[in-house]
């Protein structure tokens, strides 16, 4: 962030509005020195006003302070003027002296307002909703719009995307039965500003298949999307135009002919896709699986997702080797067959990779970089490997065994348990030798550290405390759709809630300066964050969502809401919604107007 500060502007004529003006924040004035009891200031007065006369010698009184002579003189002219003034001029200067206090008061209160920071990344923000979000601002029936005729229960909706303003939409199986048949092949798309259904195309039906769901991949100028099919067993592609709804079966091109073997997708880039096949015995009748053994085996394609008739590489790999694909590059990890390796999409050519122990996490994209976690002697080493030299260690970070990362472009985030220099628990976390602390006192600590993507380097690091029978978690704030501009980290409990709390606090990426905390009921999650606002998703004992809304200047909470039918609450854009279970979706607002600031 630059430094700079946004304030709301105030609105001409608002229905009903919040602002929030800012000057330089400003100490309240002093109040003046107490005034001298009643009879003794008339006696003064009196005394002072005998021909100017002052007592001399040793009766002398003490001169006051030229200002407080000066306040003095002033009070005595007011008050003869008040007192020869007519019954109109006193109403006057009443009035007059109201606007006065008045005016005062109001620059005092503005002065006092809070400030916001101006973000870094403004597309990313959602509604600022400063009060209760009790109004419906419009409400779509999706189970009828997008699976008619579907039994109730069958079916539950999910967001899968965000199209221009436009939400997408699709129906996942909740019940594998005759009665719902394939109940997760609809996908609708949904205008997030009014609520009208664009189209709603059925998967299923144009496949000619049973669907138990469907994940949209749009492409880069927004009108086509890839498909991930979800049949009974293995998966397929399909294509959708985003314009009209109307499907195209691409399964032709990636399942294979033969009937023994089950075609999965992996993984969909931007350019590449992903292809497996497998035999159908390591499949159980329901579909569940693969189950693999150590020596078993899986063929592996990649295809050009532009021309799927195109394989740019295939091979037969161990099966319980991790895969990954990052953009354009293949990344198969194992200490199997011919090794670890990266492999160019485009072009099919492999480059080693100089991993020789298992891994524990996947390759992750940080920035130009690709990250893995492997094990190591002393705990885990963080290795980061070059994209624009397949192969290359660029360099390398040693991590405790405890130690769990998040990476962004911005950050490879690495949270673990502090083991000296601040309180630790004397035994291990929810066993009896952990000491005679309360649950709730911050007994122990955790570090969070941001390295440098490019060069692996400490951008900052800072500690966090964690009460015994609780557990940290990072992630990006917000979520889903994260800018990757603030990383939030939440201590919470490690298992049932109760009535235990957790504390989200949120740095800044680039410095590692606290922006918000908070302490809320249950676990609690990122949701999203408008200008003044931040939106908290909360999960409490009794399994219900709630959402929570906090201000961005003071962490105070403006208001929370739940509800017993509620599947989920999202932002679709930047509005929030609510679908209930019984595939509701309403769009919620409130009276209060915030100004969008110069």
């Amino acid at each position: 962030m630059d430094g700079r500060s946004w304030q709301p502007e105030r609105p001409e004529r608002p229905t009903a509005a919040w602002e929030a003006r800012a000057g330089s924040p400003a100490e309240p004035a002093s109040g003046a020195e107490r005034l001298p009891d009643r009879d003794t200031r008339a006696d003064a007065d009196a005394r002072d006003e005998v021909d100017g006369v002052e007592p001399a010698g040793a009766g002398r009184r003490a001169q006051p302070p030229p200002l407080q002579a000066a306040g003095r003189r002033a009070g005595r002219a007011l008050r003869r003027i008040w007192t020869r003034a007519s019954r109109a001029r006193r109403l006057g200067l009443t009035v007059g002296a109201v606007a006065v206090v008045t005016a005062l008061v109001a620059g005092a209160g503005l002065a006092m307002q809070p400030r916001y920071d101006e973000p870094v990344r403004p597309a990313m923000l959602v509604d600022d909703l400063r009060g209760e979000p009790t109004t419906t601002v419009w409400q779509t029936d999706l189970a009828g719009a997008a699976t008619p005729g579907m039994p109730s229960g069958c079916a539950y909706y999910a967001f899968a995307g965000m199209v221009g303003d436009d939400a997408l939409v699709s129906a996942q199986s909740a019940e594998q039965s005759d009665r719902c048949g394939g109940a997760g092949g609809r996908l609708a798309r949904v205008d997030a500003d009014t609520g009208d259904v664009v189209w709603s195309a059925n998967v299923a039906t144009a496949l000619g298949r049973a669907v138990r769901s469907v994940s949209v991949t749009p492409d880069a100028d927004g009108r086509v999307a890839t498909l991930v099919v979800q049949g009974d067993t293995g998966s397929t592609l399909a294509r959708v135009d985003l314009r009209t709804g109307e499907v195209t079966d691409w399964s032709a091109s990636v399942e294979s002919t033969d009937d023994d073997l089950v075609t999965r997708i992996e993984e969909v880039s931007t350019t590449t896709v992903l292809v497996s096949h497998q035999p159908r015995s390591r499949f159980g009748p329901d579909g569940s699986g693969p189950t693999t053994d150590e020596d078993d085996v899986t063929r592996f394609e990649l295809r050009v997702l532009d021309d799927l008739d195109t394989v740019s590489w295939q091979g037969d790999e161990p099966s319980q080797a991790t895969v990954r694909l990052v953009d354009d590059e293949f990344y198969l990890l194992t200490t199997a067959g011919d090794g670890s390796r990266v492999v160019d999409a485009a072009t099919g050519d492999e480059h080693r990779l100089p991993i020789d122990d298992d891994t524990y996490g996947w390759p992750e994209a940080a920035g130009d970089h690709v990250v893995v976690t492997l094990a190591a002697p002393s705990g885990q080493q963080l290795v980061a490997f070059s994209q624009d030299r397949p192969g290359t260690v660029d360099w390398t970070a040693d991590l405790s065994g405890d130690a769990s990362l998040i990476v962004s472009d911005r950050c490879v985030t690495i949270t673990s348990t502090v083991a000296s220099g601040d309180p630790v628990v004397a035994g291990p976390r929810g066993s009896d030798d952990a000491g005679t602390a309360e649950a709730d006192e911050p007994v122990g600590r955790a570090s969070v550290t941001c390295l440098s993507p490019s060069t692996g380097e400490t951008v900052w690091s800072t500690t966090v405390p964690v009460a015994s029978g609780q557990t940290v978690q990072s992630g990006w704030n917000p979520s889903p759709s994260s800018p990757f501009d603030e990383v939030q980290v939440t201590v919470s409990p490690s298992n049932g809630f109760g009535d235990e709390t957790s504390t989200v606090t949120t740095f800044d990426a680039g410095d590692g300066r606290v922006v918000f905390e908070a302490t809320l009921p249950g676990y609690s999650a990122p949701l999203a964050q408008g200008r003044t606002t931040v939106y908290q998703q909360t999960f409490g004992v009794d399994g219900r969502l709630a959402v929570v809304a906090l201000d961005r200047s003071s962490h105070r909470e403006l208001w929370r809401t739940s509800g017993d039918d509620v599947l989920t609450y999202q932002f679709w854009g930047q509005h929030l919604v609510v679908v209930t279970r019984d595939g509701i979706v309403r769009r919620l607002g409130d009276a209060t107007a915030v100004v969008d600031g110069a």
